[in-house]
């Protein structure tokens, strides 16, 4: 690895790496502490629940309380960490406080994580899920702050721990995605139990019930920053039985898991605990590297690091480019539900040759996309290195 610099750091050393990984994803298969830039861990959880709370998911057969959601997740499913996102329009305020109570008191820093959130809605500018720093925290609904853009102000002018997430934006009671905000809204959710909002067509999609222009590569190829989370939207649904994600984080705290959220440090799947870990030069998911014309050489090649620990045996890793596939490989060395590879990004597209300053002056987003035998898939949240014109 060249050494640091603007455009290039130490990689961070995750907590679930195997010497056949470590190997494989790097020059020695042994590294010293500072080798790496920091130590993170990944935790997984559903960022997406409802309850008898919400009229929605008080149906049969699966219609529990907030408190059996908890319990749940924890104990069966093996979270770390839980969001319940009941509707805000349909609960009282009192409903709301005790739901905060009971929130802080099931949380036990360094297990479980009962993370303060809750839906906003409209009908006119779709479903965002709101994410907490802390319990204290008033209840905000779409009857009182009925767009996005109120909702944003409002956190600001009352300086609240507070990030949005939009939810099933390309489907039924879409989002509005025609604005975003890069500081408070930093992730898309890109499944659930509504399916695979990726892209138009991508596999485990009702494609007859999406609209187009409103998926994540959509939204990403607009010039938004956001990264990718999964969550089951669970209704009469348990806990983790659909989309979940997956958090870099420092610790299990609340805190913690709200400031990876806020810079992007997240992988969504289908459901499967599959560990992935990308970056480019050393930087990690969520990064943003800004070049000009005059630092082509010192960016390009990209140094681009991919580890996947499955739970099954790997059908493909793919990197995307833009919303194109540019790489894929499909032969792990070792066990069948690993792998880690290098590969080199030449600044134009890829023909064979190793161009530097083809095509340099373009901006572009980069995450990777595993898939397994069974069919279980993960994303990582993108990387985008962003380019500006230095007269």
């Amino acid at each position: 690895m060249p050494p640091t610099d603007a455009f290039h750091r130490l990689p961070w050393q995750v907590d679930w790496f195997v010497p056949e990984l470590e190997h494989r994803k790097y020059t020695k298969a042994y590294r010293e502490p500072e080798d790496y830039a920091e130590s993170v861990n990944l935790y997984f959880g559903d960022l997406h629940k409802h309850t008898r709370l919400s009229p929605c998911a008080n149906v049969h057969p699966y219609n529990q309380t907030p408190a059996e959601s908890y319990e749940h997740a924890r104990d069966v499913m093996g979270c770390d960490f839980l969001a319940i996102c009941d509707h805000a329009e349909r609960i009282t305020v009192e409903q709301w406080r005790e739901s905060m109570a009971l929130a802080e008191a099931t949380t036990e820093p360094g297990r479980f994580v009962a993370w303060p959130s809750v839906e906003w809605a409209t009908g006119l500018y779709g479903h965002r899920n709101i994410y907490f720093r802390h319990y204290d925290v008033p209840l905000l609904s779409g009857r009182e702050l009925k767009t996005p853009p109120a909702l944003w102000q409002h956190i600001r002018a009352n300086n609240l721990p507070a990030l949005t997430i939009p939810h099933h934006p390309a489907r039924e009671l879409a989002a509005d995605l025609t604005r975003t905000d890069d500081e408070l809204e930093p992730a898309y959710e890109i499944f659930s139990g509504w399916g695979n909002e990726e892209y138009y067509g991508a596999p485990m999609q009702d494609t007859d019930r999406s609209f187009t222009r409103n998926f994540a590569v959509d939204t990403l190829l607009r010039g938004f920053r956001m990264g990718f989370v999964g969550g089951g939207d669970g209704h009469p649904a348990p806990p983790a039985d659909s989309g979940i994600t997956g958090i870099y984080a420092k610790d299990l705290t609340l805190p913690s898991l709200w400031e990876a959220l806020r810079q992007r440090r997240t992988i969504a799947t289908t459901g499967a605990k599959i560990r992935v870990d990308f970056h480019v030069n050393g930087f990690p998911i969520g990064s943003v590297l800004r070049f000009n014309q005059h630092q082509v050489n010192e960016l390009f090649p990209l140094q681009i690091g991919v580890a996947v620990q499955g739970t099954a045996p790997i059908e493909c890793v793919e990197i995307v480019e833009n919303g194109v596939t540019v790489h894929t490989k499909t032969k792990p060395r070792a066990r069948l539900d690993q792998m880690a590879y290098q590969w080199f990004r030449p600044s134009g597209p890829t023909d064979g040759v190793k161009r530097i300053g083809s095509n340099a002056n373009v901006s572009r987003f980069l995450y990777a996309r595993v898939t397994q035998r069974d069919g279980h898939m993960a994303w990582t949240s993108p990387i985008w290195l962003d380019f500006y014109y230095d007269e």
